[in-house]
């Protein structure tokens, strides 16, 4: 049995087989804006990680009042930038 990276998900492709993507793919393909503890999980990072980083303003997110979001294609974005 293959071993799959770490934070793998997969996805039917067009030819309906499941393939491995990255994470920054995974992320793009959420259809509403991640909440920290989400974006937590799929980074494997703590919340607190995520909130440092939005208030250091290393990572873009969407402050409406109290609630902190994140745009699945901003996100993503950011993540491969970081990766090259």
């Amino acid at each position: 049995m293959e071993k799959k990276p770490r934070n793998c998900r997969t996805f039917n492709n067009i030819q309906g087989d499941q393939a491995p993507c990255s994470i920054a793919t995974t992320i793009e393909r959420y259809e509403s804006m991640l909440t920290p503890a989400i974006l937590a999980l799929l980074l494997s990072v703590s919340v607190k990680s995520i909130y440092a980083w939005v208030a250091a303003g290393t990572l873009p997110a969407v402050i409406l009042g109290a609630s902190i979001r994140f745009c699945p294609a901003t996100t993503a974005q950011w993540l491969r930038d970081r990766s090259a």
